[in-house]
């Protein structure tokens, strides 16, 4: 039995801060019900790589047909994997009307719209209330529901640059800031958007309560960013990016080296001089390393430019997975810089711990996702969730929601297709 077993979400989500969330409630047991619409769908559908023809959006379709090749995105894929799909017109006040009976036999709803979407179909929180009392509804949306920039769209990059974030990675001035990658808050939006969604869960377990959630994207990259904040709250100090350099407490070496091979790279850290001793024994003990300057902790700080050049001309003679291998041996904390085939491919701890889930699909077939990042012992937990498959494809589950839940008999479901509607 799965955790989350009989709580049923209606996912109005879009690409990944907002479809993480009722991902990882899925792989709880949850029933994810994703609502999409053709002629505004989920951008990641339209995202690569694909397996099969790419999306042709250029091409003529008839009123009633679905999008053509929307169903092949592994990123798509990835994301929703385990959860139902349908379509439903959102902009008709038909389709309005036939969310809100979902909304009666619903636990959640959660949204990654702009703030007003909702309210201006006539379906704010209020209204959802009047319908389901104790409903759970979250809106994740970039910047919150309320404020200056509550309006505005956002994307992960975006989210992390107001954070500061962004100014707080990278090298040192005069380097521009480099960021933390294209979707490190789109992943901490969805993780926490899942959290949020947790708690409401257990509250309404509780107490039988309902209630309204505002999120975003922006505080939690906001939290990410506590100690610079302390740091001049307290002591009036700005943040000063530092690069590979380590600043929680003196070590060195401290960095990235280059290795054998094509842009090949491990990281190396010595905090004390134990390490420090086992990292010159598996070098050979050169002769720089026993001069004055590299002694002490202290001086190899004061001189960590040139100890990364010697070990750095070092490392580069050197298999990248062979010295992570010897060096983890002998205490020195040390590991590959993993491109995403050494992920896929070889790491055999990732594989260990089953990372990768195969999940099958209509269309492609039987393919690798990620699995849910933790593991219970008396719960059966993983990303393929109670159906046991990938994504859905558009408008899958179409009959199940429409005639199983909602009792539309095929006629009706007919004419509702013909009308634009379903």
């Amino acid at each position: 039995m799965r955790p989350l077993e009989g709580v049923r979400i209606l996912d109005l989500t879009w690409v990944l801060a907002g479809g993480g969330g009722p991902r990882l409630l899925d792989a709880l047991g949850a029933e994810a019900i994703r609502i999409e619409w053709r002629d505004r769908l989920d951008t990641l559908r339209l995202a690569g790589p694909f397996a099969g023809p790419e999306p042709d959006q250029s091409k003529p379709r008839g009123p009633t047909d679905p999008p053509a090749n929307v169903n092949r995105s592994g990123i798509y894929n990835d994301i929703n994997s385990g959860k139902r799909a349908i379509s439903l017109n959102m902009t008709r006040p038909e389709g309005r009307e036939i969310f809100k009976r979902l909304v009666a036999i619903a636990d959640v709803v959660v949204d990654s719209f702009t703030s007003e979407t909702m309210r201006n179909w006539g379906l704010g929180y209020e209204v959802l209330k009047s319908i389901k009392p104790d409903i759970i509804y979250l809106q994740q949306s970039g910047w919150g529901y309320k404020g200056v920039y509550s309006g505005f769209g956002s994307y992960g990059p975006v989210a992390q640059a107001i954070s500061g974030l962004t100014e707080q990675s990278g090298l040192p001035s005069p380097y521009p800031p480099a960021g933390w990658g294209y979707s490190y808050m789109d992943w901490s939006g969805a993780y926490y958007c899942a959290i949020m969604m947790l708690l409401a869960v257990y509250h309404k377990k509780r107490t039988g309560k309902g209630q309204y959630i505002d999120g975003s994207q922006l505080e939690p990259s906001i939290y990410l960013t506590g100690t610079a904040v302390l740091d001049y709250a307290v002591n009036g100090r700005h943040w000063q990016r530092s690069g590979n350099r380590a600043i929680a407490k003196p070590a060195a070496p401290h960095g990235v080296y280059r290795c054998a091979g094509e842009d090949r790279w491990i990281a190396i850290a010595i905090t004390n001089e134990e390490e420090w001793r086992a990292l010159k024994t598996e070098i050979g003990d050169p002769a720089w390393a026993a001069e004055p300057r590299f002694a002490t902790m202290a001086a190899r700080v004061a001189n960590q430019d040139e100890l990364d050049r010697l070990l750095g001309a070092w490392t580069a003679g050197q298999d990248p997975f062979a010295l992570q291998e010897r060096l983890q041996k002998a205490g020195v904390a040390a590991g590959v810089c993993q491109t995403a085939e050494d992920r896929v491919e070889r790491d055999p701890q990732l594989r260990h711990l089953n990372w990768l889930i195969p999940l099958p699909h209509p269309e492609m077939g039987t393919w690798p996702v990620k699995n849910i990042p933790f593991h219970f012992a008396n719960a059966e937990v993983d990303q393929g969730g109670p159906l046991g498959r990938a994504a859905p494809c558009y408008g899958q589950d179409n009959d199940y929601v429409y005639g199983t839940l909602l009792g539309m008999s095929p006629a009706q479901r007919a004419e509702l297709r013909q009308g634009g509607i379903i």
